[in-house]
């Protein structure tokens, strides 16, 4: 069947027209705390869309400090992040072949849980790096800490997850999720001839990109009157979590005909609670991201469609965004690094 589709945000971010229209490196940060502007400043660089990747530079000749100390906290131990930590050291292997030495730490809470994640964020500020970037557990807990931090001058940047009204600096990660969440819902329907009942796994709460791709998932199903949610489950992005919650839905609604997970681990889950119950093949399943054993469902017909994003794009441009902001260059305030619909026709060649 073919499916409608999202294509990539060609999210290349915009570092040509920060480098030549930003104005000229200022010295590295000290030890005594810069201030720093409660939002990112206006910026008249070209969109990222707009450069394709081929035409990205080498980061910017500067002349920086010799050492940068950066801490990350992402929202949990996961798979997705270790593709972000890829991407992370794919940058630093760069600046160091350029004798510019930039340390990180990695400081991932073992679940998503609020208190926990507050506690990493607390502990990244008393270490007074040259830089925080942060994944957003949740908005109202990480809000004041990131505020805090801003207050104490240490600069703050945001990936995968945005913190809205927060004083990041600049953001890196896919932020227009609304339309992953409606793609997986036009290929949803399609597969179940648009009638019959269905589930969703609804992440982590409080978690901004899990509920903007479930919401996007709800609107685009106001085109399809004839489908069902019978059931919404927080699977709080664990594996275990989402198999038994799957089992338990299929359960009690055995004529279930389609469920959506709105993060990597969701429809992981969900296949192999599918696969148990023997009924590969009968339910249409679709996903968000691209962990391995979610692609090989797709191959074998146990899902049928996922959203995949670039993700080392975000843990590289992140370091990228971050020397350049303290090598005194303007940031715009978002890089979106888009994503991208896979399903049988292009699970082989979509990377």
């Amino acid at each position: 069947m073919k499916l409608h589709r999202v294509h990539t945000v060609l999210a290349v971010l915009a570092l040509v027209a920060i480098v030549s229209a930003a104005c000229a490196p200022a010295a590295a940060p000290t030890a005594t705390p810069r201030p720093q502007p409660t939002a990112a400043p206006p910026s008249t660089a070209v969109p990222p869309t707009s450069v394709p990747p081929t035409a990205v530079p080498e980061p910017t000749e500067a002349e920086p400090a010799e050492s940068y100390y950066v801490v990350y906290v992402p929202k949990l131990v996961h798979p997705f992040y270790e593709d972000v930590k890829a991407g992370i050291e794919k940058a630093i292997s760069e600046y160091a072949k350029r004798g510019v030495e930039v340390k990180f730490d990695w400081d991932a809470p073992p679940q998503a849980d609020v208190l926990i994640h507050t506690q990493r964020l607390e502990a990244a500020i008393s270490k007074q790096p040259d830089a925080i970037c942060v994944s957003c557990l949740d908005p109202d807990a990480d809000r004041p800490l990131i505020e805090q931090a801003a207050a104490a001058g240490i600069p703050m940047f945001g990936f995968d997850t945005e913190c809205p009204g927060s004083p990041i600096l600049s953001f890196v990660g896919h932020a227009d999720l609304l339309p992953d969440g409606a793609s997986m819902a036009d290929a949803l329907a399609e597969a179940i001839g648009e009638d019959g009942p269905i589930a969703i796994l609804m992440g982590s709460p409080g978690s901004v990109n899990h509920r903007k791709r479930v919401d996007g998932f709800k609107a685009q199903l106001e085109n399809y009157p004839n489908i069902e949610i019978v059931a919404e489950e927080y699977d709080n992005d664990d594996l275990e979590r989402a198999i038994n919650l799957t089992a338990s839905i299929l359960q009690a609604h055995p004529d279930l005909e389609g469920i959506f997970g709105c993060n990597s681990t969701a429809p992981v889950g969900a296949g192999r609670a599918i696969v148990e119950a023997g009924k590969k093949g009968e339910i249409a399943l679709v996903g968000i991201g691209d962990l391995p054993e979610m692609i090989d469902f797709i191959k074998d017909g146990t899902a049928l469609a996922t959203s995949v994003q670039p993700v080392p794009q975000i843990g590289y441009w992140s370091i990228r965004y971050m020397y350049e902001y303290l090598n005194g260059n303007v940031l715009p305030p978002l890089f979106d690094t888009g994503s991208v619909v896979v399903d049988a026709s292009n699970a082989d060649t979509y990377k």
